[in-house]
């Protein structure tokens, strides 16, 4: 795995900055909450020149792709600014501050129906670094949909601290499934999920920690690596695979859900032309979220194959 490989990458966050986060959120006003998340991303914006860099070339192709697109000033400090704001939202989310009423669903195929059925087999979510995903993760539990259990599989060692410190303000509901640890016993282990009527999610937009399951497509005018993964998954296990994407929208949330795909067919040659065709279209998916909400995905690494 090369040095500038995601997973290489150093924590941004120490433990000190999370804590103080954490107990910010939970005792102080919105006010103070805002003044300090902006002090804190002003910090590691000057601090992270190569994640400057990525962003500004994100930013750069962006625009080549969509030219009527229309950035506010400092768009890169402001793109970090979204995601300290993403990252407070997180903390407010564990500690109750935001609940199942904040959010707004919108779900033209009708998911929430099949995440409701009780004896079927559960289905694949997708999902990327753009917006506040985590929104979703904490209000699974909320009672709202009793019958849907929710898997993430996560490469959740990238990040202690910041774990050690969402565990502090509560996030111990979910089950989190190591992706460094899918071997054959935990491919077993989401098969029998799945025929429980277990739903599981995965991120879709940064190559796996091995680096050799990946699938050159266009995004965004320019080529790039997508994982393979998800798709493979849903190969081996014959499920559907649903996108999910949340949004904040004045103060509230819009969980977005689009069915995909009835899942990826076919074996050898037949299987990889499936995957190619399906990472394509989700790129052009997440391509025009980037349109619509261009200052919130938050892959903060080198992305692209060729270096303006």
């Amino acid at each position: 795995m090369s040095t500038d490989h995601w997973a290489k990458q150093n924590e941004r966050g120490t433990r000190l900055f999370l804590t103080i986060t954490r107990l910010i959120v939970k005792y102080f006003p919105l006010s103070i909450i805002r003044f300090v998340t902006f002090m804190v991303v002003s910090y590691f914006f000057i601090t992270a020149k190569s994640m400057r860099k990525n962003i500004a070339e994100y930013q750069r192709n962006l625009k080549i792709t969509y030219p009527n697109i229309v950035l506010p000033r400092f768009p890169v400090f402001r793109q970090f600014l979204n995601f300290g704001e993403a990252i407070v939202d997180r903390f407010a989310v564990w500690q109750k501050k935001i609940n199942f009423n904040d959010i707004i669903t919108d779900d033209l195929d009708n998911l929430l129906q099949d995440m409701e059925k009780d004896n079927q087999r559960g289905q694949i979510l997708i999902c990327s670094h753009f917006g506040n995903i985590e929104v979703c993760r904490a209000l699974v539990n909320s009672g709202q949909h009793k019958n849907f259990k929710l898997n993430i599989l996560v490469h959740n060692q990238h990040a202690q601290e910041f774990n050690r410190a969402l565990a502090k303000a509560g996030d111990d509901e979910l089950s989190l499934i190591q992706v460094v640890d899918l071997d054959a016993q935990k491919m077993l282990e989401l098969h029998e999920r799945i025929e429980k009527g277990e739903w599981i999610a995965l991120a879709v937009d940064r190559i796996p920690i091995r680096g050799d399951k990946i699938e050159p497509v266009e995004f965004l005018g320019q080529e790039a690596n997508f994982p393979q993964g998800a798709w493979l998954l849903a190969s081996i296990l014959k499920v559907p695979i649903n996108t999910i994407f949340c949004l904040k929208e004045n103060n509230q949330y819009r969980l977005k859900l689009r069915r995909f795909s009835d899942g990826i067919n076919g074996r050898g040659v037949e299987r990889h032309k499936s995957i190619k065709q399906a990472i394509q279209r989700y790129a052009e998916l997440l391509a025009k979220e980037c349109r619509d909400n261009p200052l919130l995905w938050f892959n903060f690494y080198a992305f692209w194959h060729n270096k303006n």
